[in-house]
């Protein structure tokens, strides 16, 4: 049994620094919002998800961000982009195993890829209004330039639609030739425990 909790620590271990090289892999896809970019590092917490369960994913989910946060540099600015990371993460995460495991088949796992885009969509959109654009303008003095709710509507919203969008895609094709491969290792792993 303990040798099962290591290698599945370990198998942890590695999906999160996956994730977390994944974070510096970004590109913008808004020229209104250029800042807001876009990475992967959800496939990884999606893959450690669907092999170990939503715990697992909170725990990649949650040291990917850490070792973003000290390795970025120990700002507030830091703390609070890191925080939203982590809960778009787990908002997008979440719905797409949660479906995808009660409709098995490719039904559930494109339902739950939509239903992790709207989720993560809508969470960002409302955080983002009420908490996190705000706090990244009082803390930072930071200027947006137009309206919040402009903000919002023409960056925010478009911007998570679209990545939820590329992440799907890219997890959708893993999904189909690696998960299976990835499953019947960990039930391997299981059996010679």
């Amino acid at each position: 049994m303990k040798h099962m909790q290591t290698k599945k620590l370990v198998v942890l271990s590695m999906m999160a620094a996956i994730a977390y090289l994944l974070m510096f892999f970004a590109f913008p896809v808004l020229p209104a919002v250029p800042f807001m970019k876009v990475d992967f590092s959800e496939i990884p917490i999606l893959i450690g998800t669907y092999l170990f369960g939503p715990l697992a994913g909170v725990i990649i989910a949650f040291i990917r961000s850490l070792l973003h946060f000290i390795t970025v540099g120990a700002s507030i600015g830091e703390v609070i982009g890191n925080t939203a990371s982590f809960l778009a993460a787990l908002t997008y995460v979440f719905p797409i195993y949660w479906l995808s495991k009660k409709i098995q088949g490719p039904t559930g796992l494109i339902g739950g890829l939509a239903l992790g885009t709207i989720s993560m969509t809508v969470f960002m959109c409302v955080a983002n209004y009420f908490v996190i654009t705000p706090l990244y303008m009082w803390v930072l003095q930071f200027n947006l330039g137009m309206p919040l709710a402009k903000y919002i509507l023409v960056g925010v919203l478009p911007f998570n639609l679209i990545k939820g969008f590329l992440v799907s895609v890219v997890f959708a094709i893993l999904h189909k030739k690696l998960l299976p491969w990835l499953s019947q290792k960990t039930h391997q792993l299981n059996a010679h425990v």
